[in-house]
């Protein structure tokens, strides 16, 4: 194996910009009406509280896509954040199981690749558009393969 790319989509970034297009703006008037008016609170506090979920959503999403595989050589995998963790300290693989509520369906919700160091790095199978081909890669690593339910 020369090299497997982990392809990845583009979608999550277009639908943060688009809910960004949405919440910004209202949130700015939000913000800005409740000021004008003697500071309101209830306008002004809105307004806050809609831009702190938007930053939160945006973290989250890039925390996710940093921490997730670029790419797998022979050597080791290379994160998105440019980080390079080798094989030799390769610990343990855990697919996080999430269940539909109302259901009791297993999903996979996260793979993660754990190293001796502490550091990990994710596969998230909706992002992932070559799952199935990583998998079958990452299933074949020689190190203790767990599950657990999150």
């Amino acid at each position: 194996m020369e090299k497997l790319v982990v392809k990845t989509g583009k979608l999550h970034f277009i639908l943060i910009a688009l809910l960004g297009l949405f919440l910004v703006p209202l949130s700015l008037f939000n913000l800005i009406n409740g000021s004008l008016n003697g500071l309101k609170i209830v306008p002004f506090g809105i307004g806050v509280m809609m831009l702190l979920v938007f930053g939160l959503v945006v973290w989250l999403v890039v925390r996710g896509h940093r921490k997730s595989v670029k790419h797998f050589t022979n050597e080791g995998l290379t994160r998105n954040d440019g980080r390079v963790l080798a094989w030799t300290n390769l610990s343990r693989v855990v697919n996080q199981i999430r269940l539909k509520p109302g259901t009791g369906i297993k999903g996979l919700w996260r793979t993660e690749i754990h190293f001796k160091d502490g550091t990990t790095a994710w596969l998230i199978p909706r992002k992932v558009a070559n799952f199935q081909e990583v998998n079958a890669f990452v299933s074949n690593l020689p190190c203790e393969h767990t599950e657990v339910n999150v």
